[in-house]
């Protein structure tokens, strides 16, 4: 009896727009020995009732069914805990898989098993038609790497590339996985990163795959994705982030000014967000710049300030007056987002993606 390669993990709430497609996508790969697992989160829509649909169609597909609901953390770890494959996929349901996706993974396996495959992937932006407005390409050359220090330094180029934190083009051995003990943490917003920052910890091997084999929907005019939620501890949540990508750098004794230049830039996009997000809730002027004053106290304000590079015209725009203590300027322009975001989503879109 042929082993099974691959587990296929959806963590699902609320998608039952989406969901079908997803499945479909699936079920229309041309490699065929994988299983999937739908964990329904207790999902207030028929979500879980449409996965129970297509299961019933196909015995490869499992579907969990909670009877409350525990976050995304909780769902991918109970799927990680019940998958029978040699690689786990965490794919979301509301995004779209190329056919090959499962067939190029296994391809390259078969010359070297490794502890984690990544492969590339494409933001498509549609409209509230559900038309495709424009697609951006995210990836690196196809390579096998085994050289520990390689890949500690290209955990910085993923980062940079904001392919790093996702954990969606992955591809995870399993049994690597559980050796090392590695799930998703119980925190919002940025399980994903301490998921990876925690799964690279000790990776020797490591598989890329330049292929764009899977497509992020950014739906512009959706408020359901978590770039548009409510998001009160946003600021500190990106700090954590940061941080832990930094003390993992200085684990390995691999820190550079690359790795302060790429997280320069993050702290303070993230730092102008937090301006911008916290306009659209409502809040005073005086309370934002009271925490951006606040922060050029910290150590992390200090260091990183120091190396913001000039970058592009939009960097040059949005990050840097924060970087010189120009809160007021800054916050004059986070406004100007605010607007351009509201009624030019598509132009903001493009905007966010200029770093």
């Amino acid at each position: 009896m042929e082993s099974l390669v691959f587990t296929i993990v959806m963590p699902s709430y609320g998608v039952e727009a989406y969901i079908r497609d997803a499945i479909e996508d699936v079920l229309h790969q041309s490699y065929r020995r994988w299983e999937l697992i739908v964990v329904d989160d207790a999902s207030p829509d028929r979500t879980g009732a449409i996965a129970e649909e297509c299961a019933a169609n196909d015995t490869r597909i499992r579907v969990i069914r909670q009877q409350s609901n525990k976050g995304v953390s909780a769902a991918r770890n109970l799927g990680l805990s019940e998958a029978k494959g040699e690689y786990i996929l965490f794919l979301d349901p509301d995004d779209r898989y190329d056919s090959e996706l499962l067939m190029s993974i296994y391809q390259k396996l078969m010359d070297e098993k490794v502890d984690v495959v990544i492969y590339g992937h494409t933001e498509d932006y549609l409209n509230a038609n559900g038309e495709c407005e424009y697609t951006r390409d995210f990836f690196l050359p196809t390579q096998f790497v085994n050289d520990k220090r390689v890949i500690r330094h290209l955990v910085i180029e993923l980062e940079e590339m904001t392919m790093y934190g996702y954990p969606w083009n992955k591809a995870f051995s399993v049994s690597y996985l559980r050796d090392m003990g590695v799930t998703f943490p119980d925190i919002e917003h940025i399980e994903d990163i301490l998921f990876n920052v925690d799964a690279f910890k000790h990776v020797h091997s490591l598989q890329l795959i330049s292929d764009r084999l899977y497509h992020y929907i950014n739906r512009v005019q959706d408020d359901s994705r978590a770039t548009r939620k409510v998001l009160t501890e946003y600021f500190e949540l990106q700090k954590i982030r940061i941080n832990a990508i930094r003390d993992q750098q200085e684990r390995w004794g691999t820190v550079d000014d690359r790795m302060y230049t790429v997280l320069s830039s993050e702290y303070f996009r993230s730092m102008f967000s937090m301006m911008e997000r916290g306009i659209r809730q409502g809040r005073s002027k005086s309370d934002i710049l009271a925490e951006a004053e606040s922060e050029r106290s910290t150590e992390m304000f200090g260091v990183l300030s120091r190396y913001l590079g000039e970058g592009s015209r939009t960097v040059r725009f949005l990050y840097t007056p924060l970087a010189r203590g120009n809160f007021k300027k800054a916050y004059s322009r986070a406004r100007l987002v605010s607007w351009i975001r509201e009624n030019f989503p598509f132009m903001f879109a493009k905007l966010k993606q200029a770093r």
